[in-house]
C-alpha cells in the first residue's frame, strides 16, 4: 500500500523558520516539525508515506520566483509531488510551464491573496489549469485561531466547479475548515475531491466519519497539513476511524495516485 500526503507545506531552509513563525503568530497554529525538506522526509519516513504533494502559496508576485526551486525537488527525493504557485495579476506564462517544470498544479489561498476564488479575474487561470490537465487545491472555510475565512466561504467554489467541469478542484480541509455545515453545497460535483488536512481533532471521530461519508471515500484524499500535524499520528487516526479497508485504502493512496497520474 502507498500513501499519499495530498497537503504538506516546505520552504527553503533559508526562510523555512521566518515564514512558519509568522503564520504561528497570525493563525494561533503550532509546528510539530521543521518546514523543511528534511524534515518532511523525516517525518514521511516515520509514517511510512510514499508520496507528499507539496502546495506552495504566493502572497506576493516575487513568491512566483519560487517556482523553480519547488520544481527542483523533485531530484531531492522522488516522494515529492511538487505543485507550484500563482499571484492575481500575474503573467498566464508562470502556469503554462508547470507541465514542463513538472509541476502538476497549484493551491489557490483566497484569504492569502485578499481575492474571493469565484473572481472573474482568475477564470483564465482555471481555463489554462483545466487544458493543462493541473489540479487546482483550494483552501476553503475559515482559518485556525478563529478568524473568519472571508475570501474562502465553501459557497465562493460554486461557480468554479460548475463552470469548468473537467477541471480537478481539490478542496481542502473537507470542503471547508470549520464551515462543514456548508459542505453539501459542494459535495455533488464530480470534479471536486477533499482533503483531510488539519480536521482530525477539530472534530468528534463520529463526525468526522459522517463527513468522509457524506462526500464519498472515492473523492476524499489523505492530507496532513505538514509542518502542523505529523504524519504517523494522522495515519493512526485516519486507521482507527476508518474502518473499512477498502475505504481506507481509498483514502490513504488510491485516489490520489489516480490524480497524480503515478502507477
Amino acid at each position: 500500500m502507498r500513501i499519499v500526503d495530498f497537503h504538506a507545506h516546505i520552504y527553503p531552509s533559508e526562510v523555512a523558520e521566518k515564514v512558519i513563525s509568522r503564520m504561528e503568530e497570525f493563525y494561533g497554529v503550532k509546528r510539530r516539525h521543521k518546514a523543511t525538506v528534511e524534515s518532511l522526509l523525516g517525518s514521511m519516513e516515520e509514517g511510512e508515506v510514499s508520496y507528499a504533494v507539496i502546495l506552495p502559496v504566493a502572497t506576493k508576485p516575487e513568491h512566483l520566483e519560487n517556482n523553480a526551486w519547488y520544481a527542483s525537488l523533485k531530484s531531492v527525493s522522488s516522494k515529492i509531488v511538487p505543485f507550484g504557485t500563482f499571484f492575481p495579476g500575474a503573467d498566464l506564462k508562470e502556469v503554462e510551464a508547470f507541465p514542463e517544470l513538472g509541476l502538476k498544479g497549484f493551491k489557490v489561498q483566497p484569504n492569502a491573496w485578499q481575492c474571493y476564488p469565484d473572481d472573474k479575474r482568475l477564470w483564465p487561470l482555471y481555463r489554462l489549469a483545466q487544458d493543462l490537465n493541473l489540479i487546482a487545491v483550494f483552501h476553503v472555510g475559515n482559518e485556525e485561531g478563529g478568524i473568519f475565512g472571508e475570501y474562502s466561504q465553501p459557497e465562493r467554489y460554486l461557480k468554479i466547479l460548475e463552470s469548468f467541469p473537467k477541471l480537478t478542484c481539490v478542496l481542502s480541509h473537507l470542503g471547508g475548515f470549520k464551515a462543514w455545515d456548508k459542505v453539501d453545497l459542494l459535495k455533488d460535483f464530480p470534479n471536486a475531491y477533499f482533503d483531510t488536512a488539519y480536521v482530525p481533532g477539530e472534530v468528534s471521530e463520529a463526525f468526522f466519519q459522517e463527513l468522509v461519508e457524506k462526500l464519498g471515500t472515492d473523492r476524499v484524499l489523505f492530507g496532513t497539513d505538514f509542518p502542523f500535524r505529523d504524519h504517523a499520528e494522522e495515519i493512526a487516526y485516519l486507521q482507527r476511524v476508518i474502518g473499512d479497508k477498502k475505504k481506507y485504502h481509498q483514502i490513504m493512496g488510491e485516489n490520489a495516485l489516480n490524480l497524480l497520474r503515478i502507477c
